[in-house]
């Protein structure tokens, strides 16, 4: 594959990074202002790994965000995807390799995010141990650990801690020496290992099997049905969208009206039309009995999720064995 495009040279040796297509843009844009708003003597890029011709948004330019404009290369046409994963997922997996002579380490995050607090230069330049990646552990695993995923018994694996790639910590060096990259798409297309591994995460996943450092919960908090509730107990750093209903398409008013305010500000100042395809929240109470059953399941799993929680004594207390 080629290299890249770019509007503007590095600045530093760290960076924030996200991949996305034009559908996910505007909401990768209101992650990087609200990132560059908290930190505006930041030490560290905010770079956007972009799939198709740059989008001529004056955002752009008011943020310094620096655009990496990269085609899809027809090698990967076959690759699985869905309604909510396009091939632009894919793209964190050879980020490593084409920032390598500008970044020693990048923080991957999806652009379904919104952040709310934390020390971002503290986390990028946390040590994580001799391993190539630092991630959160995904909910699968949060009320049972020792939980085996899908993907490790399709393909004959042990039970091992499974990330959520949605925040990645990547040390570029080490990533690049273990032939991650590799290994990663050798697992989308090998039906002789078994069943053929669909998406980013899973590859991934597959070709670390357990070999990662483990953040704490706050930097990748999954904000879906059974975990509304329990985000005011965490106080996190970054909420994740990770569900296909999102916020910006909801419908049935399930998530908090100031994380859909949010959004809808920043669509309406930048991306007008967006802003514009956002449906009108329900009136209060047209869904009692589903927020009833989504207490009723919280309360239920407060207590099998605790010992998860409880592991980490604070933001920066990472899991290195």
């Amino acid at each position: 594959m080629s290299g890249f495009t770019a509007n503007r040279p590095a600045e530093h040796r760290q960076t924030i990074l996200m991949c996305c297509d034009d559908n996910y843009f505007p909401f990768a844009t209101l992650l990087a202002q609200q990132i560059s708003d908290a930190f505006p003597e930041r030490q560290f890029d905010i770079c956007i790994l972009y799939s198709g011709d740059f989008p001529q948004h004056p955002i752009i330019e008011t943020l310094g965000l620096r655009l990496l404009e990269i085609e899809i290369p027809e090698s990967w046409q076959g690759l699985a995807t869905s309604k909510k994963i396009t091939l632009a997922a894919y793209l964190r997996i050879i980020a490593p390799r084409l920032l390598a002579d500008d970044y020693d380490r990048i923080l991957y995050l999806d652009s379904d995010m919104i952040y709310q607090r934390g020390d971002i230069e503290k986390l990028i330049a946390l040590d994580i141990g001799d391993h190539a990646v630092a991630a959160v552990r995904d909910n699968y695993q949060h009320r049972a650990p020792n939980r085996l995923a899908a993907e490790f018994k399709a393909n004959n694996k042990s039970v091992a801690p499974y990330f959520n790639s949605g925040v990645l910590l990547i040390d570029v060096p080490k990533f690049i020496e273990l032939g991650i990259e590799e290994k990663s798409f050798e697992w989308t297309k090998n039906r002789e290992k078994g069943p053929r591994v669909k998406h980013d995460q899973r590859a991934l996943n597959l070709a670390l099997h357990g070999d990662w450092a483990e953040l704490s919960p706050v930097w990748n908090w999954p904000c879906f049905h059974r975990y509304f509730f329990l985000t005011h107990f965490i106080d996190p750093c970054f909420i994740h969208f990770l569900s296909s209903r999102k916020p910006w398409r909801d419908v049935n008013g399930i998530y908090s009206a100031t994380h859909v305010r949010v959004i809808h500000d920043h669509l309406a100042k930048h991306f007008p039309e967006a802003a514009k395809a956002m449906p009108e929240r329900p009136k209060p109470g047209t869904e009692f009995g589903k927020w009833l059953w989504i207490f009723v399941r919280h309360a239920l799993d407060y207590r099998r999720i605790a010992p998860y929680l409880n592991r980490f004594s604070g933001d920066f207390d990472v899991k290195t064995k």
